[in-house]
């Protein structure tokens, strides 16, 4: 059972302008007159509206909401798109494009030249970014010719300290550190002290199948002494290769996450195990950290 809203975050990514801006500039150099375009998890669709505005000869809108396909269809009619978009209400891992779609292979194979795919939170790990990409591939909607926004990710990693106390109480749960939080506008403080440099966990590349699942350690020196009690989990989207987006205020979010206690020493060495499973159910509360010392 759903029991949140379905139009709250498409109509919070549709506000945030630094995400949409980025992407319409992004879409504006890789979509091609007359390409063949699908917006996986279409939302309020103003993707599909920038890459029909690009150019694009058909944008295949994939979205399994159905009231937001009812939207999307008037609204792309309303803005003079009608015969362009065409919304497929359906799951973007089931969803069959027509053969026609794309004529003859293109030099890549794939039914169409760009996907859009904007199913993104921290770490790919809680949206479907990456078994829906995957799938694509596997039913012959993409192939070796198709271009995809954003094209790659890159997944980083602290671990340091936290205050876990609220209200009288302690609350190891994790914390999505939204920029815009991060004020005394009737938010809670939580502050991060982190206890290592940055730490690159892994590189995603959308173009390629990816594992749906990493298991990897991490060797470190920590830069002060603490009984680590959390990590901070960041990204960096590369929407393609002119335009790099971190976390913004509907988009990516640091998330900070509690883990079993670790004494850090600062200047001696050390290891930490970290596992998850890509856009499966749970992902960010399934996450394995470990001691792993080299």
């Amino acid at each position: 059972m759903d029991f949140f809203s379905h139009s709250e975050v498409p109509s919070l990514c549709l506000r945030d302008l630094e995400r949409t801006r980025a992407f319409e500039a992004a879409i504006r150099r890789v979509v091609r007159p007359g390409d063949v375009v699908l917006d996986a998890g279409a939302g309020s669709g103003i993707l599909s509206l920038f890459a029909a505005s690009a150019g694009a000869r058909k944008v295949y809108a994939v979205e399994v909401d159905a009231a937001l396909c009812e939207r999307l269809r008037e609204n792309a009619a309303r803005n003079g798109f009608g015969h362009v978009i065409e919304v497929l209400c359906d799951d973007v891992r089931l969803v069959r494009v027509p053969v026609t779609a794309r004529p003859g292979d293109g030099g890549g194979g794939g039914r169409v030249d760009v996907v859009i795919a904007e199913m993104i939170e921290t770490w790919l790990l809680d949206e479907l970014q990456v078994p829906a990409l995957n799938a694509l591939r596997e039913h012959g909607v993409t192939g070796t010719g198709t271009r995809f926004i954003p094209g790659r990710y890159d997944a980083m990693l602290e671990i340091g300290s936290v205050d876990f106390s609220a209200y009288g109480f302690e609350i190891p749960f994790p914390v999505h550190a939204w920029a815009d939080l991060e004020s005394d506008r009737g938010w809670q403080a939580v502050r991060f002290q982190s206890a290592s440099p940055r730490l690159e966990v892994f590189k995603a590349r959308f173009d390629t199948q990816i594992d749906e699942s990493f298991d990897v350690v991490l060797e470190f020196t920590p830069t002060s002494s603490v009984d680590a009690n959390a990590i901070r989990l960041s990204g960096l989207v590369h929407l393609d290769d002119a335009c790099t987006l971190g976390p913004t205020v509907a988009f990516n979010g640091d998330k900070l996450l509690p883990i079993p206690s670790l004494r850090l020493v600062a200047g001696q060495r050390c290891g930490i195990r970290v596992a998850a499973r890509r856009g499966g159910e749970g992902g960010l509360g399934r996450i394995i950290v470990e001691r792993s010392d080299p």
